[in-house]
C-alpha cells in the first residue's frame, strides 16, 4: 500500500479526506495522486471563456504541495468521463496501489448510504480500496450542509472479519502482509448465521463449533507471530450484519478489513450481501481487499513474477 490513489470531487467532505494524511502514513502511504473528474467536460471549460480547468489545477496544486511537504510523493490527474469508471480504468493502470474515497451520499430519506460512485468502485475494483466513512452533521447557521469523519485514527483499533471462505483467507493474507503490523488492536471476527445454524442438530453445531474455535485460534496465533499488538478472536453466533455492528460500537472499532467477492452473472459487479450491507450501514472506515484476479485477465499473479 505505498501508492494510493486519492478520488477527490473537491467538495468538503473530499477535504476531510485530505486532513487524514498522516493516518496514510501509519498505513505505509507513501506517494498519493490526487484523481479528479470535473463535472463539467474540458470542451465547455474552454468554450465558455472561464478558465475553470485553470481554478481547479491551481487547487490541486496546493494540494499536492502541502502533501509534499509532509513528507509525500505527490502529482494530480485530471480524466473526463463517467467518475466511477475513470477511477476503475486509472486504478487498472497502476495494480496493487490503494484506492482511497469517500462514502458520502444521499440516500432515501438522506440516510448515511455511501454514494453511487463509492459503490461502483468497490464493486468493480481491482485493488483495495479505503472507504473512509463521512457523517452528515446537519447545517450550520447559514444553512450550509456540514460533515464529519466517523473515525480519523484508522489504526487505533481495527476488526478482521472471515467466513474461512477463499476470498476470506486471501483477504486475511494481504492483511498480515501489509497491514496487521501498523495496528495498534487487533480483532479477528466470526460470526455463525444464526439462520444456517437454526436448519442443524445439536451435535452438528457442536462439531461446527469446535472447527470455528480451530481456525480462530490459529488466525490468532499467525497474527500474533506479525505483530506486537494485542490480537483477540471474536466468534458469536446470531445475525451476521447486527453482530459486526454490534461489535464496532462496543469496541470502537475505526477500521474493519474485509474480502469483496461477486456473485452472479456479473461476477464483478455484485458484491457479496454480508459486505454490501456492512459498507452501508456500519459507522466506521472499511479496507475492502478483493479476490486476487487471474493471470489471463490482465493481472499478473505472484507466480508469473516469480
Amino acid at each position: 500500500m505505498k501508492k494510493a490513489i486519492l478520488a477527490t470531487d473537491l467538495s468538503r467532505a473530499s477535504d476531510l479526506l485530505l486532513d487524514c494524511h498522516m493516518q496514510y502514513r501509519a498505513l505505509g502511504v507513501e506517494e498519493i495522486i490526487l484523481f479528479h473528474v470535473p463535472t463539467i467536460s474540458f470542451n465547455y471549460m474552454e468554450y465558455s471563456g472561464y478558465s475553470m480547468r485553470v481554478h481547479i489545477e491551481a487547487r490541486m496544486i496546493n494540494v499536492t504541495n502541502k502533501l509534499k511537504e509532509a513528507g509525500f510523493k505527490s502529482s494530480f490527474v485530471f480524466r473526463e468521463g463517467l467518475p466511477s469508471q475513470e477511477i476503475i480504468d486509472f486504478s487498472n493502470e497502476h495494480p496493487g496501489s490503494l484506492i482511497i474515497i469517500g462514502s458520502k451520499g444521499q440516500g432515501f430519506f438522506k440516510r448515511n448510504l455511501i454514494g453511487s460512485t463509492t459503490l461502483r468502485v468497490i464493486q468493480q475494483s481491482r485493488n483495495p480500496v479505503l472507504m473512509i466513512r463521512i457523517k452528515n452533521l446537519g447545517e450550520n447557521p447559514a444553512g450550509e450542509a456540514m460533515c464529519g469523519l466517523e473515525s480519523k485514527d484508522f489504526t487505533r483499533n481495527g476488526l478482521l472479519l472471515t467466513d474461512f471462505s477463499e476470498n476470506a483467507v486471501l483477504a486475511m493474507k494481504y492483511a498480515g502482509e501489509h497491514l496487521v503490523g501498523r495496528l495498534q488492536n487487533i480483532a479477528i471476527m466470526h460470526v455463525q448465521d444464526r439462520v444456517i445454524m437454526r436448519h442443524h442438530d445439536p451435535k452438528t453445531i457442536e462439531k461446527f463449533n469446535e472447527i470455528d474455535s480451530h481456525r480462530m485460534q490459529e488466525l490468532t496465533i499467525e497474527l500474533r507471530r506479525k505483530t506486537n499488538a494485542p490480537v483477540r478472536c471474536v466468534l458469536v453466533g446470531g445475525g451476521v450484519v447486527p453482530e459486526i455492528m454490534r461489535e464496532v460500537k462496543q469496541q470502537g472499532v475505526s477500521l474493519i478489513v474485509a474480502g469483496t467477492h461477486g456473485k452472479g452473472y456479473f461476477n464483478d459487479m455484485v458484491l457479496g450481501s454480508t459486505v454490501f450491507a456492512i459498507i452501508q450501514l456500519v459507522e466506521t472506515n472499511c479496507l475492502l481487499i478483493p479476490r486476487e484476479q487471474p493471470a489471463e485477465e490482465g493481472i499478473s499473479t505472484k507466480e508469473d513474477h516469480a
